[in-house]
């Protein structure tokens, strides 16, 4: 496995700044925050091939030495980056005999879309294996149910596999044996021995997370196997990079159940960090709900690759218990439920199989990024068709960092839109349309497609390039209110600078919910505590502030899929369990519909979440002073292409009793929000911007 290199604990921190850093796939985005003063300073640089020169950038771009930063809070795309682009490490599998194949088989769904009935069609890791059949080996071998021994695990099989998959060339190898949640022998001596044979090979196996689900908990070692290197070796290189510069303070990870983990942490789940970026963002929403009167919100970060959605309701984060990442590529364990589509700002306009007019998935990024930044692209963007139509104003984009290239737009535009007889204009008001549509469709799978009632959410929007969109979005989903929060574009920094240090960790017991097993129930939540307490202890961390949140997955007997249901109890007696049978039929029943009453209920796994504030107070972005209105412009009002007079307004400058009447522009340092006809935009006292009909 790859040398982990810690961090400084938060004794050894003698900086002032906290900063949180998300690195998107067009920009990377910084807010700052001074402990002491309380001075708030923000940035965006153009994200880099290897992102640890971006972040470093990123401190420089907001007049920061590195000396003088106590704490970063940081999310990152690189494990991501190489699932989707099928770069990771060549890994190998271990598997009981009898299962190398579940990587393939899955539990036989076939998502509904296009290819649908298509006889052709492959599973996404046939077509595109992270694990490739050859690589994968059957080892005889078994544990029954409860975890007794019924086979010994063959060693020479296990290392005449490691010498083969040394032979092949494999950097990390994932182990992943039958029922090895209830006991992880087999799977410890295998990693032993691969050890011997592949000395510099990472190594994971299903103590990752030792849960029920063959396949899940399979497909989630082998992702973490396959992302490990890359991801490992990123924290390992930028640490170095900080280290060079005299950092002294604390490196903290976003992770995907919506908290920070410490380095050291991060570097033993890889896995569980592949979208941490949209889980600050969601975080961040989070925190603006119990802050607002808006509890309920449907989230949209639009970033320069993709857009990210959610929907929080109750002021709740909200979670999942598997997370797909495609058709049989799925992570479990309880994640933020946060869901992304392939259309962003930097999406190129291209036709999709039918010959229409599509926006994305491919992107043209950072690098070279859309045609008017003047950087080597050719294909026009979403980015593009916003500049075009007025909404971008040159020279009040990414504040001034870039000044757009208008006329570049318009040629591009222009020679794309001749094979549908579309103007530059015509074009860019019809990309505009498709990606807000796009966007629309994608929320509904998360609020209508779940039998929410959208009219009881406000759309709250993110991203530098959310904001220009979220109106018409909020318009085609038939929803009143938008909620622009203050500093949109570094929105989801700012949502990793004010998480908190939780760690989650779960252990499948497979034993009845009844009084009679609540000491059984009560000793596995005890255990998990005391290593969650030990761990954090040994890492620095204030085990005195540590809260500990439970939950349990249950089913009915004869069942073969569990649910997650929260529980509330710091000691489980028998009384208590006996309570919690009904509380599991209401629970069932909300979920599906009906209970089934006479039927026992078993408990597969136990779950704790470790939570420690680190509450350093929120950061003041105060307004500024001066005249908010700032010009007159002409833009093409989405749903149109006649270009209108429109004014222009400072969002910094506006003053809780300054109403902004649409068709209008609200232009920021890092974002631009169009208010359409019809509509009316205010700020209220905490700063975000509410877009509301005109009465």
């Amino acid at each position: 496995m790859t040398t982990q290199l810690d961090s400084a604990g938060p004794g050894q921190q003698t900086g002032e700044w906290i900063v949180g850093i998300d690195v998107g796939g067009t920009f990377t985005d910084i807010i700052g925050f001074n402990r002491k003063t309380g001075e708030v300073r923000d940035g965006k640089v153009l994200s880099t091939v290897q992102q640890e020169e971006g972040v470093l950038q990123s401190i420089a771009a907001i007049d920061v030495e590195i000396p003088e930063v106590a704490e970063i809070v940081h999310g990152h795309t690189v494990g991501i980056n190489a699932l989707l682009s099928r770069t990771g490490a060549p890994t190998g599998l271990i598997a009981t005999r009898g299962h190398k194949d579940l990587l393939d088989i899955g539990r036989m769904h076939r998502e509904f879309g296009d290819r649908f009935y298509d006889p052709t069609w492959l599973r996404p890791h046939q077509e595109r294996p992270i694990v490739p059949r050859r690589s994968r080996f059957g080892i005889p071998e078994r544990l029954r149910y409860d975890g007794s021994e019924l086979l010994p695990l063959d060693e020479n099989a296990v290392r005449e596999a490691a010498r083969e998959l040394g032979r092949q060339g494999a950097q990390a190898v994932a182990v992943c044996l039958v029922n090895s949640y209830t006991n992880d022998d087999h799977e410890r001596r295998a990693a032993e021995i691969i050890a011997e044979e592949l000395p510099d090979a990472y190594i994971q196996t299903s103590a990752l997370y030792p849960v029920t689900k063959e396949h899940e908990r399979t497909t989630t070692v082998a992702l973490d196997a396959y992302v490990g290197p890359a991801v490992v070796g990123y924290l390992n290189r930028l640490m170095d990079r900080l280290a060079e510069g005299e950092y002294r303070g604390t490196l903290w990870i976003m992770m995907m159940n919506g908290g920070i983990a410490s380095f050291a942490d991060a570097c033993r789940n890889p896995v569980f960090q592949l979208v941490s970026g949209p889980v600050g963002g969601a975080s961040g929403s989070v925190k603006l709900a119990n802050e607002t009167r808006f509890s309920n919100l449907l989230t949209i970060d639009v970033g320069g690759t993709s857009t990210d959605v959610a929907a929080i309701r109750h002021s709740k984060t909200p979670l999942t218990d598997l997370w797909t990442l495609e058709t049989g590529l799925t992570l479990t364990m309880p994640l933020v439920d946060v869901e992304s589509i392939g259309s962003g700002a930097g999406s190129i306009i291209a036709p999709n199989a039918l010959g229409n007019v599509a926006v994305g998935p491919a992107s043209a990024g950072s690098n070279p990024g859309p045609v008017c930044y003047q950087r080597g692209g050719t294909e026009p963007t979403l980015t593009d068709a916003c500049a075009m139509m007025g909404i971008l104003q040159p020279d009040l984009f990414a504040n001034g960092a870039i000044t757009l290239d208008v006329d570049a737009s318009r040629a591009a535009l222009e020679k794309t839109g001749q094979q549908w007889g579309m103007s530059a204009l015509e074009l860019a008001a019809a990309a505009y349309e498709v990606a807000c549509q796009d966007i629309a469709a994608k929320v509904r799978t998360i609020s209508v497609y779940r039998g929410l009632d959208v009219r009881d959410f406000a759309l709250q929007p993110s991203g530098s390039a959310g904001p220009m969109l979220a109106d018409r979005v909020g318009q085609i989903l038939g929803l009143d209110t938008v909620v622009v929060p203050n500093s949109p574009g570094q929105f989801s920094a700012l949502g990793l600078l004010r998480s908190d240090l939780m760690v989650t960790r779960a252990q499948s017991i497979m034993t009845p919910l009844a009084p009679e097993s609540a000491e059984a129930i009560e000793s596995a939540f005890a255990a998990l505590q005391q290593r969650i307490r030990e761990e954090l202890k040994s890492q620095g961390a204030d085990v005195d502030r540590i809260r500990f949140e439970r939950a349990v997955f249950a089913m009915y007997r004869g069942q073969t899929w569990d649910n997650r249901m929260p529980i509330h109890a710091d000691t489980l007696t028998a009384e208590r369990v006996e309570d919690l049978v009904p509380q599991f039929h209401e629970f069932y029943k909300d979920s599906y519909g009906f209970a089934a009453t006479e039927i026992p209920v078993v408990v597969s796994t136990v779950e704790v979440t470790a939570i420690i504030p680190r509450e350093h107070g929120k950061p003041d972005l105060s307004a500024e002073e001066g005249d908010a209105f700032l010009r007159k412009a002409h833009m093409t009002v989405p749903g149109t292409t006649e270009p209108v007079e429109v004014s222009i307004y400072v969002r910094e400058r506006l003053e809780p009793t300054e109403r902004v009447l649409g068709p209008a522009l609200v232009a920021e340092k890092f974002a631009t929000t169009v208010v359409l006809p019809g509509r009316v935009a205010y700020v209220d006292d905490d700063r975000n911007l509410i877009i509301e009909p005109q009465s």
